[in-house]
């Protein structure tokens, strides 16, 4: 009955769903910022509104933006900043200089002419860490000190900094600004500049707001379609298991290596050069029997290849271990242990992907960097692998015929 009940549940959301269709419409719009993956970069979002607030960028814009932004946020602040909106209208402020990542400021704003700074802290899907708004306004003063300050602390919703000197200042009012300033400014602005900014609006619109139209459509989907949408999450694939299947293709592409066994987390092979009956008495680790594998490490945040000395009778594990040591430059052992003790060894290691890597990144992304070092690693260490393995004469004392593979 359960089954019925979910297979009626995911029929439901896939015939009986304007909802999704609509979602999939507003997604299919193209919009640049979501073409280059700026969506949830934060960096990529100071860089933007570094740009806009540049008077001497080729925008056209002047300084309008920056006043209009310094004018909502005095304007909806609770707090004394020192500068007035009168102020704000009434200065020109042609020459503000816009820092980017000044002492890892996100974005400094000087004005010499009228002394003041405005340090703007930005925030998509991170959090304050390390007092760095305290840290970031005793910069500014010891370096300013008789200027006023002002600090925005810039973010989706309308939280609050932990230093009540800052003004909170959401996303929304960012694309009410960008919007206001596209539509007045329509008849004198470039039209590339329009487009992007309207681009910039849109993206925010869609996805950054915490009232934005994706997330309103997603609400309504999930509730009208729960059961279906976490029965095809609990099963989605994830980046670790596509990783894998990529891992295993790639293999079995490869001239003259052997697939020998693999599961989400290991991926094991060996090359037909060095696959000699005698290295197939291991227990306990593959199937096969094999005792010299090559396996990548398939982590949820790193991806290693290693070539192990596995389980088996321990005079032969000695004797490629110690044929390992003989050929430095081709092998770097593992000196953990300092022999072959254990169940398994490790005589070559090398790593593929790190942590940092796999930041935001999509299988896509990850594939081109494996295949290098991949085929890097082919062509090359694995050649010099085999040669010092097939130096070895009691690897083939039983006749096996040496061919390459390759």
């Amino acid at each position: 009955m359960l089954l019925d009940a979910d297979r009626k549940a995911l029929e439901t959301f896939l015939l009986d769903n304007p909802e999704l269709a609509q979602l999939e419409a507003l997604l299919d719009e193209f919009n640049i910022f979501e073409a280059i993956g700026a969506v949830r970069q934060e960096v990529r979002h100071s860089d933007f509104l570094a740009f806009l607030l540049n008077p001497r960028e080729r925008h056209g814009l002047g300084a309008a933006f920056g006043q209009q932004l310094l004018l909502t946020a005095v304007q909806t602040s609770e707090h004394e900043t020192g500068i007035t909106a009168v102020d704000l209208s009434l200065w020109k402020l042609d020459d503000l200089q816009v820092l980017r990542e000044w002492q890892n400021i996100d974005i400094l704003l000087l004005d010499e002419t009228h002394r003041f700074a405005v340090i703007i802290e930005n925030k998509v899907d991170s959090g304050e860490h390390s007092e760095q708004l305290q840290r970031y306004w005793r910069i500014v003063r010891q370096r300013y000190p008789d200027w006023q300050i002002v600090g925005l602390f810039l973010a989706p919703d309308s939280r609050e900094p932990s230093d009540d000197r800052y003004i909170p200042l959401d996303y929304g009012r960012i694309h009410d600004l960008v919007m206001k300033i596209a539509d007045t400014r329509a008849s004198t602005l470039d039209a590339d500049v329009q487009a992007l900014m309207r681009h910039y609006a849109q993206m925010l619109r869609r996805h950054i707001m915490p009232d934005s139209d994706i997330a309103q459509l997603a609400q309504r989907i999930y509730k009208k379609h729960q059961r279906a949408l976490d029965l095809i999450y609990e099963h989605r694939p994830d980046l670790q298991s596509e990783l894998r299947d990529y891992l295993i293709t790639m293999i079995e592409a490869t001239p003259g290596m052997i697939l020998d066994h693999a599961t989400k987390t290991y991926v094991r092979c060996c090359s037909t050069a060095w696959d000699a009956p005698i290295l197939r008495q291991g227990e306990g680790w593959t199937p096969t029997g094999r005792m010299l594998l090559l396996e990548f490490s398939n982590r949820a945040d790193r991806l290693l290849l290693r070539l192990y000395i596995g389980p088996g009778p321990h005079p032969l594990r000695e004797q490629l271990y110690n044929l390992a040591l003989a050929y430095p430059q081709v092998f770097n052992v593992s000196k953990r242990g300092g022999s072959v003790q254990g169940s398994y060894k490790t005589i070559f290691g090398q790593d593929y992907l790190r942590a940092r890597d796999y930041e935001g990144a999509t299988l896509d992304e990850l594939t081109p960097k494996v295949q290098q070092k991949w085929e890097s690693f082919v062509c090359s260490r694995l050649g010099e692998i085999t040669t010092a393995l097939q130096s070895a004469t009691w690897l083939w004392t039983d006749g096996l015929s040496r061919t390459t593979g390759f």
